[in-house]
């Protein structure tokens, strides 16, 4: 596997982790017959290159009649940069169906993160060309979840493939990428001042719920053809933070997950 660099990209080296777990999804969905990306988990060891060729290891743990798990190792050479598990199955015949989440409130003129950040003077890496920022405010009218009123809202266009597995990853990317903004946010930093830690991963973990929706016809420009992400960072100390993000798709809830991070103090 290739992580490769844009021309147009930030001046990192290192791979964001969620773009690395989105691609790990589409390797492992080539090794098993199981339609259905169940669960994700992975373990950031050492950062990922960019534009460094590496390798991916693949062993099935367990291969089921309904599900297979997979584990996948990735290698620069003979070290180990980080351990995945992923999960596939198939749908069932159970007559349970229900799902006891209120759903987010609908999109109002979301704005793409890359005009925000070039409007307050940031440089934009290219992953912010394909997402969209809400910021909830007391008094906003936007309803709030429970722990405090800086939680992030960020619209992700449906992803265009019908390949589930690369729908899956496009919902990792909001769960891992929120957590910072939200981390700054919390501690009462604004954004567009100098962040005073950097935040390298060290685990994502993922669970995909209904990974077709929305429908691949879906207007990009509406509504229903945006993922939302709702963040939140209940707690942040000298060494670490987690955020807990859920992504909606409208009124159905397509995924939720936990992203942890280190916090390094940014070179003065």
């Amino acid at each position: 596997m290739l992580i490769e660099p844009h021309k147009e990209s930030n001046k990192s080296q290192n791979a964001f982790g969620a773009f690395v777990g989105a691609a790990v999804l589409a390797v492992a969905a080539s090794e098993t017959e199981q339609p259905r990306p169940l669960s994700f988990f992975a373990r950031f060891h050492r950062p990922v290159p960019i534009g460094k060729a590496v390798k991916l290891a693949v062993h099935a743990e367990r291969r089921g009649r309904s599900v297979d798990v997979l584990e996948v190792t990735l290698l620069d050479d003979d070290r180990r940069l980080a351990h995945f598990t992923v999960a596939f199955g198939r749908d069932g015949e159970s007559p349970l169906r229900s799902q006891a989440v209120l759903p987010m409130a609908p999109l109002r003129e979301p704005t793409p993160v890359w005009r925000y950040t070039e409007e307050i003077g940031l440089d934009p890496p290219l992953i912010m060309r394909r997402v969209g920022y809400r910021m909830v405010v007391p008094g906003s009218g936007f309803p709030e979840v429970e722990g405090g009123d800086w939680h992030l809202h960020g619209q992700w266009p449906a992803a265009s493939s019908d390949d589930l597995a690369i729908r899956a990853g496009m919902a990792l990317m909001p769960i891992d990428a929120f957590l910072a903004p939200a981390a700054i946010r919390a501690n009462g930093v604004a954004l567009d001042q100098p962040w005073p830690v950097m935040m390298p991963s060290l685990d994502l973990t993922a669970w995909f719920y209904s990974p077709e929706s929305p429908s691949t016809g879906a207007d990009a420009e509406s509504p229903a053809g945006w993922l939302c992400a709702r963040t939140s960072v209940p707690v942040t100390n000298a060494a670490y933070a987690v955020g807990r993000t859920q992504v909606w798709s409208g009124d159905r809830f397509v995924a939720e997950g936990m992203s942890q991070v280190v916090l390094v103090p940014s070179p003065s």
